[in-house]
């Protein structure tokens, strides 16, 4: 008789499981050749900070829409565009990851280099590994940076902006990396209130 209410107990837990609400789902976009274990480590850091499955694409290439001959790099916005115009809806959010130069408008520069980019409350964001290894780096400290600035992009597609908080993952880098380094990789109390968290 205990045996048959243990079996009943996990039967129950089995069926609570299979029913309870699915994580909503994070695709990663690989935009030409990036290194596996670098996209392995960006889906493991996404999944650490943020209540979301993630999803790996497979490999496509930039488009040519995006590219900026005279830097011989990648306007972000429209990789942005291209990566919310070609990906499936069933995703809630799509990260493009790029080992080529990106770069923005900024103020009054044309073309200002930079570690990412990702619309405010929208679906999309880029992260490019070309500036990530400044100063040599050595692979554990490229991969922490990389991850870092993927969430922070990613963070803002989830409606936040940049954080005055010394510390917070959302804090504005400026271009530099040394800002990137010393942050933390997790939000302040404010930011934390505002974004969907792993428990």
């Amino acid at each position: 008789m205990k045996f048959m209410r243990l079996q009943f107990l996990g039967l129950l837990m089995s069926v609570a499981a299979a029913t309870a609400d699915p994580l909503p789902v994070v695709a990663i976009q690989p935009l030409g050749r990036v290194k596996p274990e670098d996209v392995a480590h960006v889906q493991a850091g996404i999944r650490a900070l943020y209540a979301v499955d993630v999803e790996v694409l497979s490999e496509k290439p930039l488009p040519k829409t995006a590219y900026y001959p005279p830097r011989d790099r990648y306007k972000a916005e429209k990789l942005l565009d291209s990566l919310e115009r070609e990906t499936d809806r069933r995703f809630i959010k799509v990260v493009g990851l790029t080992i080529c130069d990106i770069s923005t408008s900024k103020d009054d520069i044309e073309d200002w280099g930079i570690f990412g980019l990702g619309e405010l409350g929208g679906r999309s964001c880029v992260v490019s590994t070309f500036r990530l290894r400044a100063g040599k780096a050595t692979d554990p400290v490229f991969q922490t940076r990389l991850v870092k600035v993927l969430n922070h992009e990613l963070g803002h597609t989830f409606g936040l902006d940049h954080c005055p908080a010394a510390g917070c993952f959302m804090q504005d880098a400026g271009g530099k990396i040394a800002t990137v380094d010393g942050e933390s990789s997790r939000p302040c109390p404010a930011c934390a209130a505002r974004m969907p968290l792993a428990k």
